[in-house]
């Protein structure tokens, strides 16, 4: 009698394996690798939601997830990448996706186990995932993650985080605060938007204020509980922008900044746009053709060009140099979950070298008495003040005006930390 060959995939499963194999195994960002699995084939928006969730909801909580299978695995590490993973991912259903039914999270997985030939996974997986769905509210109880550990271990399972980067933490920012920064990663950044250049923006900003679960609003941003969604998508599509980088950029008052400016970092133009609406003379350059295209498409009128901050000279003497520095991304590990998993103390220490090479460079492009702004996406000291203090060590006569963080108890769930610099 011929065997059955296991049943598909489901799309957003298909997608969420995908991916985040791309990004653990591959090192991929999640959301290249996300937009990569989606690409190969029409999928149903609701599957492109689910798949979003699984990736970005697993990878925050893997460490929670790994430990909970421990507990009814005695070598994980013994199954196949593949198959681990599609585990973990059920667990993570099973575990906090309320409405996905407990026998479709163990329907798909059972089935996927028996594509690995000869290794008779089905049993286990069955086995292992109907004990984790008996767990109930056990798996959200701090306690259940203590059991026979030290503290700083404990601490590493609830917040499902590196130790070199809880140890980090606490260390940097004492127990209290690092907890702080700990538990706002486990969740999902608000929503940001900039109504600017949007051709219906009076209409929308009226629409948008009205909304009773508004967190905050700053000029033409709104910052928007996670998760808000929309009845119609306006045409063109709203303009999505983290709010906490908007805060950074606003405490170091740009309305005060001598013009032109220079935004040498500028990516896809987030912060010039918001320079732009406040009437500022910018122009900007990134060293990703792809990031200047995006920013081309959006504000045509802002002049550009390709380089690398670390060696460009600006095609005029500019009064302000923005730098939103590359960094370690730990202050946004709600938005993006997999660096935590990727990151290692080496980065931080190659990442220094390059914020000082841009720096330096900064330095000799600003005009005599100018300012460089300096904005980071980090929390690690050595990346944020540690930065500056060498910079004004290595130049006499600099100055710091102005240094801001984003307050740890922020509901934004996103830490920024900002600077700015007056060169002699």
């Amino acid at each position: 009698m011929k065997a059955r060959s296991p049943k598909p995939l489901p799309p957003a499963r298909r997608v969420a394996l995908e991916a985040l194999f791309r990004c653990l195994q591959g090192k991929q960002d999640i959301q290249a690798a996300l937009d990569t699995a989606l690409s190969s084939g029409s999928i149903d928006p609701r599957d492109v939601g689910l798949a979003t969730e699984l990736c970005y909801g697993y990878l925050r909580l893997k460490g929670r997830i790994e430990y909970v299978l421990s507990r009814f695995l005695k070598d994980p590490g013994k199954l196949p990448p593949k198959m681990r993973l599609a585990m973990g991912v059920a667990v993570y259903e099973i575990l906090y996706l309320d409405k996905v039914p407990v026998y479709a999270s163990v329907d798909w997985a059972v089935e996927f186990s028996k594509t690995k030939p000869g290794a008779r996974l089905s049993g286990l997986f069955n086995a292992v995932l109907r004990r984790v769905s008996e767990l109930g509210d056990t798996a959200h109880d701090p306690d259940y993650y203590r059991e026979g550990v030290s503290k700083p271990e404990f601490i590493t399972r609830w917040y499902s985080c590196p130790q070199w980067l809880t140890d980090l933490w606490q260390r940097a920012y004492g127990e209290e605060t690092a907890l702080l920064y700990l538990e706002a990663q486990l969740h999902a950044p608000a929503m940001g938007i900039n109504l600017y250049g949007h051709p219906d923006a009076d209409e929308i900003y009226a629409d948008l204020a009205g909304i009773p679960e508004v967190l905050d609003i700053e000029g033409m941003s709104f910052a928007l509980p996670a998760g808000t969604s929309f009845e119609e998508e306006p045409e063109p599509p709203l303009e999505r922008q983290s709010f906490a980088a908007r805060q950074a950029l606003e405490a170091l008052d740009p309305a005060s900044w001598d013009t032109p400016v220079w935004d040498a970092c500028a990516g896809r133009g987030g912060k010039t746009r918001i320079l732009r609406e406040k009437g500022l003379d910018v122009f900007a350059s990134d060293p990703h053709k792809g990031r200047l295209a995006a920013l081309r498409r959006a504000m045509p009128d802002v002049p550009t060009f390709e380089a690398n901050a670390a060696t460009a000279e600006p095609p005029q003497k500019p009064g302000t140099i923005l730098l939103d520095l590359p960094c370690s991304g730990l202050g946004v590990l709600s938005r993006r979950p997999d660096t935590k998993w990727k990151r290692t103390t080496r980065d931080l220490d190659d990442l220094q070298k390059l914020q000082e090479e841009i720096l330096d460079n900064a330095a000799e492009q600003v005009q005599p008495g100018g300012r460089i702004a300096v904005i980071t996406c980090t929390l690690n000291p050595e990346e944020n003040e540690g930065m500056v203090r060498r910079f004004l060590d290595s130049h006499p006569g600099a100055e710091l005006e102005k240094e801001w963080t984003t307050p740890a108890d922020s509901p934004l769930n996103e830490f920024f930390y900002a600077a700015l610099l007056r060169v002699k």
